[in-house]
């Protein structure tokens, strides 16, 4: 499992996109500005569109989604972060995984923030490909004061 905990830092901020699809608006770059890192859930399509993320701030983490067979980075990962287990992935899998306190993904372009079987299941929704009506969007998840992460879908 990767680790990047900094348990001496009580506050840490994630901006989470997914689908890009090859877009990437001005508006990303305004509200990952003061992240701690960017983690993207696939379907990224050009490596240029992650070169733009890492303007933002280069710790970028990747999975590959279903229309990313150019590039290389991972299908799924498992990160810890303030004592918390994150499992990132792009398409839902049929089963939780084991010891994971959030499981996030993409691939629906529809944001989604729900607790199932004891597991957070976060979708920041599509940040460049509308779908089925959902508005464009990306997510944060926000640790203060050494608490839990919290998860929060920001409409573009």
């Amino acid at each position: 499992m990767a680790s990047l905990d900094k348990s001496s830092k009580s506050d840490h901020r994630i901006g989470v996109i997914s689908d890009t699809h090859n877009r990437l608006i001005p508006q990303v770059a305004e509200l990952f500005g003061g992240v701690d890192e960017i983690w993207h859930l696939g379907d990224v399509c050009d490596e240029l569109i992650l070169d733009e993320l890492r303007a933002i701030n280069p710790r970028l983490t990747v999975v590959l989604g279903n229309n990313d067979s150019a590039l290389s980075y991972p299908v799924s990962l498992d990160l810890e972060r303030g004592g918390e287990r994150f499992h990132l992935i792009h398409i839902l899998p049929r089963h939780m995984p084991h010891g994971a306190n959030w499981l996030l993904f993409g691939h629906t372009h529809r944001p989604a923030n729900e607790i199932h079987h004891n597991i957070h299941l976060f979708n920041p929704g599509s940040a460049g490909l509308a779908n089925k009506g959902a508005p464009l969007s990306v997510g944060f998840l926000t640790r203060e004061n050494g608490g839990k992460f919290h998860a929060e879908i920001v409409l573009l």
